[in-house]
Order: structure tokens, then sequence, then C-alpha cells
């Protein structure tokens, strides 16, 4: 959002009085923003999103087992999204690739700024795979894999899209475009995505500062911000309603009035579409469900909120600017920091919203 708390001060004046700029700035944190590379991407090995990823000889593109729950997964959705995800489930198709982020890249480009990546390893890759087309019903750690590749730049190879990834690829494509026809909408550009991969777009790493969102966890970390916010209050609330906006706004001047309101983020607090996703990830890695009932999350909510504060955001993608093409929705890659200190990358537990 901000560049540096000057730039923020700058910016806020407009719209808040002294001490609420104060406040904001106070609660400022780190993250690292995505933006695209104007001249290129930075060779094998570089940071992207969508696309395919740079892999050395012996490590293969994951596939995602078939589930042992498959009629669990499938009625979580209604019976035609069901039966789509019962006919993607059984291929066990490779995933689809998300992201690649050159570790080196994230460490020097916070060098002397705090400490946002010293909790990544400082070197190689981490490299993100999510199965989109039945992750939005199975949050966990089975729809998604994360993978610390430490192998040297120069015994990596560019990747094509497994065989049967493409084959779905293009299905799904010509399946879109008879709708499209059938319907007289406009056919879906030839070089958008599909829940099996999106375009490759070489992107730089750039330190941001931002405000806590109002349902973030971090948020709860500041009494004082959160009561002048009036969270509990459904009376009016100049202040609040500015805040909300503040992000909209912020958001179309970091990224261009051309691609407003995109999600990606790597590390710092998330932005939720709905709770803190921290919430949904520790519920599902303690209770072993997606959700829990009303009466159940009042009886473990001090347990669950304890554990949730464990949980370090990874990666956020927006799924819409993932896909350049129509899409809803936020994917989390989200990992306890005891895990995060251990490289337990295969712990990373994905949670998908939609507003």
């Amino acid at each position: 959002m901000f560049d540096t708390p000057a730039d923020a001060q700058t910016q806020l004046a407009q719209d808040f009085s002294r001490p609420q700029v104060e406040m904001v700035v106070e609660a400022l944190m780190p993250a690292l923003a995505f933006r695209p590379r104007p001249n290129g991407g930075a060779g094998l090995g570089g940071t992207r999103i969508g696309g395919t990823p740079d892999l050395p000889p012996g490590l293969a593109w994951p596939r995602r087992a078939k589930p042992a729950d498959i009629e669990a997964i499938a009625a979580r959705g209604n019976a035609e999204a069901g039966e789509e995800m019962r006919r993607h489930l059984r291929k066990e198709l490779p995933y689809a690739f998300f992201a690649q982020v050159d570790l080196g890249e994230a460490r020097e480009r916070t060098r002397g700024q705090g400490t946002l990546a010293d909790a990544l390893p400082g070197h190689g890759r981490l490299l993100f795979f999510y199965d989109l087309s039945a992750g939005p019903w199975d949050n966990g750690s089975e729809s998604a894999r994360v993978i610390w590749d430490e192998s040297p730049r120069e015994g990596l190879a560019a990747q094509a899209l497994p065989p049967d990834l493409a084959a779905a690829a293009e299905e799904h494509r010509a399946e879109i475009a008879r709708v499209n026809r059938e319907f007289k909408l406009p056919l879906p550009k030839p070089d958008s995505g599909t829940p099996y991969g999106g375009p490759a777009r070489p992107m730089s790493l750039h330190v941001i500062l931002r405000p806590p969102a109002i349902e973030s966890l971090e948020m709860e970390a500041r009494p004082a911000l959160k009561s002048a916010l009036g969270l509990h209050s459904n009376g009016e609330n100049r202040f609040r309603d500015s805040y909300q906006a503040l992000f909209s706004r912020a958001f179309d001047r970091y990224y261009g009035a051309a691609n407003p309101g995109r999600r990606h983020q790597l590390l710092g607090s998330p932005l939720p579409e709905q709770s803190d996703p921290r919430f949904e990830a520790e519920v599902v890695s303690r209770f072993g469900v997606q959700y829990l009932s009303q009466d159940a999350w009042k009886a473990n909510r001090p347990a669950i909120e304890a554990g949730a504060g464990a949980w370090r955001l990874l990666l956020q993608i927006d799924v819409g600017d993932f896909l350049q093409e129509s899409g809803e929705g936020t994917v989390y890659f989200l990992i306890r920091a005891a895990d995060l200190a251990d490289r337990r990358f295969d712990r990373v537990v994905a949670v998908y919203q939609q507003t």
C-alpha cells in the first residue's frame, strides 16, 4: 500500500485527523508485494506468478493423489460441482502451478528493512502448487504443495505443462467456449488461465507497508485502533468507513487503475475476504473438519484463537488475477511458525475464501 511511513502520512492526512493518522501509521506492517517485470523475467529461477516452474533433474511436478474421501469432498458443493470434483479427483492430475519465489530476491529486498523475510530460507526457491478445481471445497494440507528447492540455478530447466494437465486445460477452455457461444457471451481470451494453470508473468518483489485489515488477528493487537474504529458498534463511524475505503484506494494506487484490488502478497498479515484465514487453518488442522458448528466454535474458541496465532502467511494469491480472466476468491498458503523454522513446507495448509 505505502512505500514508507512518510508516504503513508501524506496519503492518510487527506482523509483522517492527525490522531487517527498517528494510530494508523503506528499499526503499519511490512509485506512483500508482487509487481510485473516490465522487461521480461529474471531468467531461470526468477520470481513469477503462473506459467510453469523451473525444476532441477529429479524433482517432479507434484500430483494430487486420489483422496480416500472423494465423496465427502464432493458433498461440499452442489450437485454439478460435486460431480466435477469426483471426475477431477479420480484423474490424479498434477497440481496447478501458482507461483515461484526467488528466496534470494526476497532476502535482498528486505535487507535493512527489518526482519520480514528472516524466517524464510535465504537461498533457493519456494514453489507453490494448488488444486484450484477441488481446493476451494477442501481447505487443508492435501489441496496444496509447497516445495523448497535448494538446487543451484545452473541446474534448472524450464518445464512444459504435463500432458494430462495440458489436456485438462484445453478441455476446460473448449467447454467454456461452447457455453459462451450458446449464450452469446464473449469467448475466453486465448492466453487466459484455467483451473489447471495461469499465464506466466515474471514478477519482482517489493516491500510495502499497510495497516492491518479489520478482520485480521493483528487488529486484535491494536486495542486503541480497534476501539476508534468501533468494530463492535453498528452505528455510524466515519473513521471506520474511511479505513475500509483506504484499502480499495491504496490498492488502486499501488497496482494501477487498470488492475484494482489485487491481493497477491508474500508474508505479512493476510488480507481476509471473510474471517482471518488462520482460524480456518487451525480448525481444519485441529479438528479435521472444514467448519465447526456455532456451538463447537464457542466451546473451543480460546484454544482456536490461541492456536491461530501460531500460523504465518507464506503467500496469498488473488484467483482472478492469477487466471487473468474472470475468477473469484483468494488462496492463502499458511504454515505454523515452528514448521517454518524447521523447513517443514510439507505441513503447509491452503485456505480458500470468497466473498
